[in-house]
Order: C-alpha cells, then sequence, then structure tokens
C-alpha cells in the first residue's frame, strides 16, 4: 500500500501544480491584456488600427 499512496500524493501534487501553474498563466494574460488596451487608448488608436490582420482583411493599408 506503500507505493499506491506515494503515486496518490505524487498524482495529486501533479495536478495541484498544473492548476497554480495555470493560474499563473491566466493572471499574467489578463494582466498583459489590460496592458495592451491601456497603450492603445494613450495612443488614441481605434480597434481595427490596432489590429493588423483586420486591418489587411479591411483593406486598409
Amino acid at each position: 500500500m506503500e507505493g499506491m499512496t506515494y503515486l496518490t500524493i505524487a498524482y495529486l501534487g501533479m495536478i495541484l501544480g498544473l492548476g497554480i501553474w495555470t493560474w499563473t498563466v491566466v493572471t499574467r494574460s489578463r494582466n498583459l491584456q489590460s496592458r495592451i488596451e491601456a497603450l492603445e487608448d494613450s495612443l488614441g488608436l481605434k480597434d481595427f488600427e490596432s489590429d493588423i490582420l483586420a486591418k489587411e482583411a479591411n483593406g486598409n493599408e
């Protein structure tokens, strides 16, 4: 039973580690998105001006 207990603890630790890593990535992504939006606002860019792909799709170069 010791081996099974070890595997259970290791498995739960890996799930916890992945959860913490995912939370960190999501938090950093939200922070980065808010900083990008603040930069676009300070430069006075509209949504379609700040997105190169949307700009090319609309034919505005």
